[in-house]
């Protein structure tokens, strides 16, 4: 005789369609917790968890008054969580439409030798002891993003004029060298800064030294965008990388160029 649980067999439309919640709701729940794990609402998130859980311990317990009043309080601190972190869920929103438009756009193609060409411009930098930050946009405009940049006329990328245009004293050395279509359409633009409080370690599985402003303005870029950052460090000549918010730390020369090619050929074929 088949079981039967609720008055439905096993293998019924009804436990398929449960078993098919069961997994919608945890590939969202790890979707969140992915990624708000290292933004500082996890911490609020847990606690507030971490304070439902305990009220309905104490509930069973016989502590009716305790678990009463944290019914009451319970829509409050949602509202609460909602109204304090509506940034963290503007992002996670805007990275869920992000990713569902790479099965449905066609960014701009930048061709490899102009990949080339700032891989020379970045190999320049280093040479200088220059730092820069390179932003290349992908099918989102950045001109909602970034503040009062100075627009620039679609010049080709070339080591030499990029170097003039960051080296100081000059009025263009701060912020972000902006790139459209392969082209520098822009420079001083000053980028968000990632709101994560942990960045995991390096490359090498070593403890990661505090980040400068310029890495965490790449990945606060790529956050809220679907652009890929290029950084030269002032300090220690690295190539990093920077896209879907996550950041790819001194690069060696060999790997740079090819990394590049493949995340704009992925972006590209999406």
């Amino acid at each position: 005789m088949m079981i039967q649980p609720l008055g439905h067999s096993i293998i019924s439309g009804f436990w398929l369609a449960q078993l098919a919640n069961i997994l919608i709701i945890a590939i969202v729940a790890k979707l969140l917790l992915k990624y708000l794990w290292r933004t500082p609402a996890m911490p609020v998130i847990l606690m507030f968890s971490i304070i439902i859980v305990f009220a309905n311990i104490l509930g069973g317990l016989g502590f009716f008054t305790f678990n009463y009043l944290l019914q009451l309080l319970t829509p409050i601190l949602f509202i609460a969580v909602v109204v304090i972190f509506h940034e963290e869920i503007k992002d996670l929103l805007g990275t869920m439409g992000r990713n569902l438009r790479k099965f449905i756009g066609h960014p701009d193609i930048i061709e490899q030798s102009e990949i080339e060409s700032l891989v020379e411009s970045c190999v320049l930098l280093r040479k200088l002891r220059l730092g820069g930050l390179f932003v290349m946009e992908g099918e989102e405009s950045l001109e909602s993003i970034y503040g009062d940049p100075v627009m620039l006329d679609k010049l080709k990328i070339d080591p030499p004029v990029l170097a003039s245009l960051l080296q100081p004293p000059g009025v263009l050395h701060d912020g972000a060298i902006i790139i459209n279509n392969g082209r520098i359409v822009g420079a001083r633009a000053i980028l968000p800064l990632s709101r994560k409080t942990f960045f995991g370690r390096s490359r090498a599985n070593k403890p990661r030294p505090a980040l400068g402003t310029r890495h965490r303005a790449a990945i606060g870029v790529t956050e809220v965008s679907d652009a890929i950052a290029v950084v030269v460090s002032e300090e220690t000549g690295n190539f990093s990388i920077a896209h879907d918010g996550i950041l790819e730390e001194a690069i060696v020369l060999d790997e740079f160029g090819n990394r590049l090619v493949e995340l704009t050929s992925k972006r590209e074929e999406n």
